[in-house]
């Protein structure tokens, strides 16, 4: 996760495994059943695993459209979820991260994925650097959203692509999408999408084009 901002609140909910902080944000909820703060990236990793999943399928075929053998940033690695399932559909990309936890970097970098600690809001690469930027389940955690989607177009190459996903649930799915609308007003969107199981955790996921010089 990136650029958390301060939890307004927090109480404690039961999952499996043990009682977790349920932290909520300004706006809305950062997750349906809680972000799991401070604790064991492996139990994150176990806990979330089958809730990502469930999105990924979606998320890929969006990236159908885009440059898969090319240089992709993945914004907000974390513990590298999404890389671990391309891996298991025998996917093999490029792809460099960024991630502000750091506990969440370290566990990345165990798995052999290029992570490096830093912010959406500053991303710490040269402009037209990227063919593919991936942004999963991050935006919603950022401070200062429209900074960071300024940065994720300055490092994408022309006629390149971002992937950004907004966490929602079905109660909060039409906020969510008007507020993706907001943040990428302006810019070449290809394509919007649910992804995730509507019983589950789903989350509004827009493909986006920069232009060519």
């Amino acid at each position: 996760m990136v650029g958390l901002s301060p939890p307004k609140a927090a109480t404690r909910v039961q999952i499996p495994g043990g009682a977790f902080p349920k932290i909520f944000k300004y706006d809305t909820f950062l997750f349906s059943s809680g972000v799991l703060m401070g604790i064991s990236s492996l139990i994150y990793d176990s806990w979330m695993k089958e809730k990502q999943y469930k999105k990924y399928s979606g998320i890929l075929n969006m990236l159908s459209k885009t440059n898969l053998n090319g240089k992709i940033l993945d914004v907000g690695m974390g513990t590298g979820l999404f890389e671990d399932y391309l891996k298991g559909k025998g996917i093999h990309v490029d792809v460099k991260g960024i991630e502000i936890d750091k506990k969440m970097m370290d566990e990345a970098r165990k798995k052999g994925y290029d992570v490096a600690l830093g912010s959406a809001e500053e991303l710490p690469f040269e402009s037209n650097s990227f063919d593919l930027v991936i942004c999963i389940d991050t935006i919603h955690a950022v401070r200062d959203k429209e900074r960071a989607i300024r940065e994720i177009m300055r490092v994408l190459k022309p006629n390149g692509y971002a992937l950004i996903t907004h966490f929602c649930n079905t109660f909060t799915k039409k906020e969510t999408i008007n507020k993706m609308e907001k943040l990428t007003d302006g810019l070449d969107v290809v394509e919007k999408k649910i992804v995730g199981h509507p019983d589950d955790e789903i989350s509004v996921a827009f493909l986006v084009r920069k232009s060519a010089l």
